[in-house]
């Protein structure tokens, strides 16, 4: 499509979406998708409609038919399956998307899209685990060969200015990080995993987090739902200020701004997990000021 018919278009969405209502799709009922709605209401100068996918597709699917013949003026997509389902059934409808780790890898993207990333800086996350783990000096990272993601060379670079002696393991397959992280146990203090579709896979986060206590190391991850299933910390985007960041890039599309004029963002506000009971079996201390600076201690047993 040429530059002026996208502009044309935009033009003429911009328009229909002053008058129109706006739709929420949720990919399915977990914290991370249903956290940043009542803030994104709270923020949006109108009512909105909520309709949960439930993870299933062919759900998904009638859900944008029925969407498709009464076009709403704006989606705002939480996860990526809502967002997929958005951009690929839904053309043109202007989209602002959240919750969603790498939207480029799944096509999230184009003139009509924009959203709130979910990572944070490094630098900000790495500043944040020095505060609680001061004795670690050497960190080990784990990803795929294949993930070229810039944020990768990013976060290594971060923690190298931080002055943390940096490994990094690049593998080939998901059945090598057991055998990668055997021996870079031996190197490091603490591991740090980073989002990776062939490392970070249910069977490679148990074998790490199991291995990891037994060697006495902590694990800082990059989301909620890992700290849940066992690492020590994560810093990770608060899911209020996500939802009001959303409502921002959602009003001024809806005020008359073309969709391909509002570019996506990053998520502005840290939230801070850690796990009370990782934190006693790597048997480290902490005190208790540092506590003001948790926004949650999780206390929930892990199955080894």
């Amino acid at each position: 499509m040429s530059t002026i018919l996208t502009l044309l278009l935009c033009l003429i969405l911009s328009a229909h979406a002053q008058a129109g209502r706006v739709v929420i799709l949720s990919s399915d009922q977990l914290p991370a998708y249903e956290r940043p709605i009542p803030a994104f209401e709270q923020y949006l100068d109108r009512p909105v409609q909520v309709y949960q996918l439930e993870g299933d597709k062919t759900r998904a699917l009638h859900i944008a038919k029925q969407l498709g013949e009464d076009r709403p003026a704006l989606i705002f997509a939480l996860g990526a399956k809502a967002a997929w389902v958005a951009v690929n059934q839904l053309p043109g409808v202007p989209l602002v998307y959240a919750a969603v780790l790498d939207p480029n890898r799944y096509g999230i993207d184009g003139a009509f899209v924009t959203g709130v990333g979910m990572q944070l800086p490094p630098d900000l996350v790495l500043s944040q685990f020095q505060l609680f783990a001061p004795n670690v000096k050497r960190i080990g990272i784990i990803v795929w060969q294949g993930n070229h993601d810039p944020q990768i060379e990013d976060a290594i670079d971060a923690a190298r200015r931080a002055g943390y002696e940096v490994t990094a393991r690049r593998v080939g397959h998901t059945k090598d990080v057991r055998r990668d992280f055997a021996s870079l146990r031996r190197q490091v203090d603490a591991l740090w995993i980073l989002p990776d579709p062939v490392v970070v896979t249910p069977q490679n986060f148990r074998t790490l987090r199991d291995e990891a206590l037994r060697a006495h190391i902590p694990i800082l991850a990059y989301g909620e739902q890992l700290v849940r299933a066992g690492a020590l910390m994560c810093v990770a985007p608060d899911w209020d200020a996500v939802g009001r960041q959303a409502a921002g890039l959602a009003n001024k599309i809806l005020g008359g701004t073309t969709a391909s004029a509002v570019r996506p963002v990053a998520a502005d506000t840290p939230r801070v997990l850690i796990n009370g009971d990782t934190q006693d079996a790597l048997g480290m201390k902490m005190d208790e000021i540092m506590l003001d600076f948790v926004d949650e201690v999780v206390r929930a047993k892990v199955d080894r």
